[in-house]
């Protein structure tokens, strides 16, 4: 079932985005060779309460940290902790939500979806719209720890998401910060 948001749903969706966001660039600005993931973990957890927020992630279905954080082969859901990053690393932090099936067929199979089928987009929708990228094969495993998906071919990939609702005058793209 879709349900539209109300503009102040949407307005604590915003806010709420924005912090996650915010949290995004501070994170950007500690990630060097030699530091572990569970200190950004740390940093990230520190910023978000400090903005009168509390991390959503933390505890959701016991997953034990603030953010996710995967590394290269690491697709989505790591878990942060004591690795540390090397130069050239690829690194992801991300939270949870689910990718719209029309994009994800189009990334699979470009120009083979079918047209006007599925829910029509109207004022209020709220999308996550999340790219997973990898080079090689497209299998996936889960690790152990029942979170963390990994490429089955050990290779780099990368993880993107946007979080946007439809608004009456277009979309609302939550995660771009004002100049």
């Amino acid at each position: 079932m879709i349900i539209c948001k109300s503009g102040t749903e949407s307005s604590f969706m915003r806010k709420a985005k924005r912090i996650d966001t915010e949290t995004d660039h501070l994170l950007a600005g500690h990630i060097e060779p030699g530091i572990t993931t569970g200190e950004l973990d740390h940093l990230a957890d520190r910023y978000i309460r400090s903005q009168g927020a509390v991390p959503s992630f933390k505890g959701y279905n016991g997953f034990p940290a603030s953010i996710c954080a995967s590394v290269n082969e690491q697709l989505v859901h790591g878990f942060p902790g004591k690795r540390k990053l090397n130069k050239g690393d690829i690194i992801a932090k991300t939270r949870q939500f689910t990718m719209s099936h029309a994009i994800q067929q189009y990334i699979e199979n470009p120009n083979r979806g079918i047209p006007e089928q599925g829910p029509r987009l109207k004022t209020g929708i709220g999308l996550a719209i999340e790219s997973m990228i990898q080079i090689g094969s497209h299998h996936v495993g889960t690790l152990e720890d029942n979170w963390t998906v990994v490429t089955m071919n050990v290779t780099s990939c990368a993880h993107n998401e946007q979080a946007v609702t439809c608004e009456t005058g277009g979309m609302d793209i939550f995660t771009k910060l004002s100049a």
